[in-house]
């Protein structure tokens, strides 16, 4: 099984991934790092599950 396991990202996908970047950055700044990393995680995931749904056919 030596196909591609992931594909290129959708142009889309980044409406919902900068925005949880941007509250993770606004938690950053007041001093809130450990609720950073959920929004931070979520996008990790957007963009992981994006990139798999768009993998190609091997």
């Amino acid at each position: 099984m030596s196909g591609n396991r992931f594909g290129p990202l959708d142009p889309f996908c980044f409406l919902a991934v900068v925005p949880l970047v941007i509250v993770a950055v606004v938690l950053v700044i007041s001093d809130l790092i450990a609720f950073a990393l959920i929004p931070l995680a979520l996008a990790g995931l957007i963009l992981l599950g994006d990139s798999w749904a768009n993998r190609r056919p091997s």
